[in-house]
């Protein structure tokens, strides 16, 4: 594990604090700006983890707002999870080039992730500019309880996280439509927003994003693709007979119809 890796993430500008969890050691929080004793420390990794347990294997990132910074959790594998809490200022591009790389030294030894991390934090020397004024310390005990619920109805899909649940919905209307009816059903019923465009449509039914595929996108967004994934299944049921039920709340998992559908089945599976 790099030091310097650590350091460079630290002082970034906009940076309030990271932490490593990984359901074995104590998690450890380190950073510019935490403020959170042992308690809290322990009840936030604790809801971290309750609502990683709960996702889909595909889902490798996500993210919330807590208190009114931006909180992104990692999926690094072996059961280690980085959190990284910054602010509204943060330069994504410097962001994500940092990261990347700290999410390699983090995976060398992830087993030892935690402690080793803990020891080598206790190296680095942090710039006192790196928390933009007007950054919150999340100290307030009420807004730790209960986090994994408030997590859950608060996460901001990614790009790739929607497209995700677009191609399993895709592979289970093929099974009724065939490939090419599916093309034609989403490209009929796509909404007129030209956001939408960002998700390019395969001859395979699949979508890419051309959008940056891990920043979280708007609850506006987020409604147009429930739209049209509305528009979607409401003319595929012109075809086939239960078409919504079928496809919908049985091809999807219940993280997935929480992203797509607007009113997603509340049995679980």
């Amino acid at each position: 594990m790099k030091r310097q890796v650590i350091q460079n993430v630290l002082n970034l500008p906009g940076i309030s604090g990271i932490a490593l969890i990984d359901g074995r050691n104590r998690p450890f929080f380190f950073g510019p700006d935490i403020s959170l004793n042992t308690q809290q420390q322990d009840a936030l990794a604790q809801g971290i983890q309750q609502v990683v347990d709960t996702t889909p294997a595909h889902f490798q990132t996500f993210s919330f707002r807590f208190i009114n910074q931006l909180a992104h959790i990692y999926k690094l594998g072996k059961g280690l999870i980085l959190l990284v809490l910054i602010t509204d200022q943060m330069s994504l591009v410097e962001y994500g080039t940092a990261i990347d790389e700290l999410k390699t030294t983090l995976m060398e030894a992830p087993h030892n992730a935690v402690p080793t991390f803990r020891l080598m934090a206790g190296c680095v020397t942090l710039s006192s500019g790196s928390v933009a004024p007007g950054a919150a310390a999340a100290a307030d005990p009420e807004a730790l309880q209960p986090l994994a619920n408030r997590a859950a109805g608060a996460m901001a899909p990614t790009g790739s996280a929607i497209a995700a649940a677009l191609n399993h919905l895709s592979d289970g209307a093929a099974q009724y439509l065939g490939k090419t009816l599916v093309v034609n059903t989403w490209k009929q019923s796509r909404p007129a927003h030209p956001w939408l465009e960002q998700f390019e449509l395969q001859p395979d039914g699949h979508f890419t994003v051309k959008v940056d595929d891990q920043t979280p996108i708007t609850p506006e967004q987020h409604q147009w693709v429930k739209d049209w994934v509305a528009a979607f299944l409401g003319r595929g049921g012109r075809t086939i007979r239960n078409f919504q039920t079928l496809v919908g709340s049985q091809t999807l998992t219940p993280a997935e119809s929480l992203l797509l559908l607007e009113n997603p089945p509340s049995k679980t599976r």
